[in-house]
């Protein structure tokens, strides 16, 4: 393999990245959480890539996003705690193995190493197209069947979510998120109970891509 050229497409029929996002999305099933498993990853690999390439980031960093979106919840296959740190080392391995050089590799484990921290400022475009992507997928799709279990009300809130779309206009330089929520499945003000430091987070990742975060739902502006 041309070490240089290294793309998702390669990330996505490499067997041992497959397994490990498998394994990741059934311990979640296992305890009747939202899906974590290939259309998480392959949706947080897209929009990651489509943030920088609206923003005119060079081909190669949109690619590098592209890649950590994909693998950033790889490490949920050990545990859901410290999942973005045991999710950097996990794919630094992938990426050895696979040749891709260093200064290639390093800005993918940052990024997925530190998706997670909520509270820190992302330590580069790549990291932060992956916290907007990863953070704004909120979807009906992702509620499992739980049978006559009640949903509790993270799974309620994402289950009232009709739509999900994250606008990047670069002449403005404004990311809006766009949600359609049923109000009669859950009230607006549940969103933010549960999502308020999520938005919180991309508003400060928008920051370091030199952009406003503003948030719309059901058309109203909350954000």
């Amino acid at each position: 393999m041309d070490m240089d050229t290294i793309t998702l497409e390669h990330i996505i029929h490499n067997p041992e990245a497959q397994a490990y996002l498998k394994q990741a999305d059934d311990n979640f099933a296992a305890i009747g959480y939202k899906e974590h498993g290939m259309r998480h990853a392959q949706l947080t690999a897209n929009i990651a890539g489509n943030v920088l390439r609206f923003l005119d980031h060079v081909p190669r960093d949109v690619e590098l996003a592209r890649i950590a979106g994909y693998l950033h919840d790889i490490g949920n296959a050990i545990s859901q705690r410290d999942h973005a740190q045991n999710g950097a080392i996990m794919a630094l391995t992938i990426l050895e193995r696979m040749q891709m050089p260093y200064p290639d590799i390093f800005p993918i484990i940052s990024a997925i190493g530190s998706h997670e921290d909520k509270n820190v400022d992302s330590p580069s475009a790549i990291a932060a197209a992956v916290v907007l992507a990863d953070k704004t997928d909120v979807h009906h799709t992702r509620v499992r069947p739980n049978g006559l279990k009640p949903m509790d009300m993270h799974a309620r809130v994402n289950y009232a979510c009709q739509r999900a779309f994250l606008r990047v206009t670069k002449e403005s330089r404004i990311v809006s998120l766009e949600l359609t929520i049923d109000t009669g499945i859950c009230p607006v003000m549940d969103y933010f109970e549960i999502f308020l430091a999520r938005m919180n987070y991309c508003r400060r990742a928008s920051k370091k891509l030199n952009c406003t975060f503003e948030l719309y739902i059901n058309k109203d502006k909350f954000i």
